[in-house]
């Protein structure tokens, strides 16, 4: 029996402190997810998404790198308006990057069985601030909340037993304050509670991934990857 076998959903969020102390606002990852078998609504999803390019909303395929997209068939698009080449360079860049291997990473380890791979369509939705800085941060983040996502989605998590037994005690980072919490800031418990929860729901997404190191050979050897390619291709 399929373990993909209808329309899944999945989210997932990751965010840490900055360097310099506050909650990295700026860098904060966030993942809505759509997967499901060829023939399903996630396929004709993915269809849409790839075809549908507007002005600041683009739809992009998840590549592990240039010519060598991820199986199964991923699709990105983004969820704020891309206004600059910065902006597009790091959903093209670090984004795509982070969420093509949280999917391969998850191919790999049986999330995703290696078998229905090849006719599974997932689609992504990234959430990038007009003020990212920090390409590392988007990259590692990406990667971990897209993992998160496949595999609360595979496993059709949250019940909705949880989620009703939860809603009310559990906290949300960003909501609107209570008139009698005004003037409460990031070090209030509320806040630091909210965190270690996402923190706690978000560790198991964590790799050696990201202690990986962007050096001059990793770099001339994607090169030099492509160019095989392309000369395979012209061949």
């Amino acid at each position: 029996m399929a373990v993909i076998d209808r329309v899944l959903i999945g989210e997932g969020l990751v965010i840490e402190e900055r360097p310099e102390g506050g909650l990295d606002l700026k860098n904060v990852a966030h993942i809505d997810l759509i997967m499901g078998p060829r023939g399903s609504a996630a396929e004709d999803a993915f269809c849409r998404t790839l075809t549908d390019q507007k002005q600041g909303v683009n739809g992009l395929l998840a590549i592990a790198a240039p010519n060598m997209m991820v199986k199964p068939n991923t699709v990105m698009f983004n969820k704020v308006t891309i206004k600059d080449g910065r902006q597009a360079t790091q959903m093209f860049g670090p984004a795509q990057r982070g969420v093509a291997m949280a999917v391969m990473d998850c191919v790999a380890d049986g999330t995703i069985p290696l078998e229905e791979a090849d006719d599974v369509f997932i689609c992504v939705g990234v959430f990038i601030d007009s003020k990212a800085d920090m390409d590392d941060r988007i990259q590692d983040w990406n990667y971990r909340a897209t993992k998160m996502a496949i595999k609360a989605a595979v496993a059709r998590e949250p019940k909705a037993a949880d989620v009703v037994k939860q809603y009310k005690e559990a906290l949300h980072p960003f909501a609107a304050q209570t008139p009698e919490a005004q003037n409460r800031r990031a070090e209030d418990k509320a806040a630091a509670l909210a965190i270690s929860q996402m923190q706690e729901r978000s560790k198991h997404a964590k790799s050696s991934y990201e202690t990986q190191v962007k050096d001059n050979q990793q770099v001339d050897l994607a090169i030099s990857q492509m160019r095989e390619r392309i000369n395979t291709t012209r061949a």
